[in-house]
């Protein structure tokens, strides 16, 4: 999964995030982080059923290691992809920027782990 995460981590950096575009490249930094998420369950012996699941283990298990910021984003994040993908929301470009800075944050310290 790490791997996969890398990969799409690669492709949305190589895009220019724009106002109309933001909001579909924030999708897949969500799914960047998820992805990483999804890696550390899977070591250690999980499988996710759900995106608050995904959090909840994340909280529990590795809070320490990634800190409460980290954390709190990540669910921030999950919150805003749900309304982007099921109440129509969009969100700036600025927002998706920062979001893609957080991502790669979360992509090196995952990395790191496994």
């Amino acid at each position: 999964m790490i791997m996969r995460a890398s990969k799409r981590l690669e492709y949305v950096k190589s895009q220019s995030i724009t106002e109309d575009n933001a909001s579909f490249l924030f999708e897949d930094i969500y799914e960047i982080m998820r992805e990483c998420v999804h890696g550390l369950m899977a070591a250690n012996g999980y499988k996710p059923y759900s995106h608050e699941a995904t959090v909840a283990f994340l909280d529990e298990n590795y809070k320490s290691y990634f800190g409460e910021k980290l954390v709190e984003a990540f669910n921030r994040y999950r919150i805003i992809r749900n309304n982007i993908m099921y109440r129509a929301n969009f969100v700036s470009k600025e927002e998706a920027i920062n979001a893609l800075d957080v991502a790669e944050n979360f992509v090196r310290k995952t990395t790191d782990l496994l």
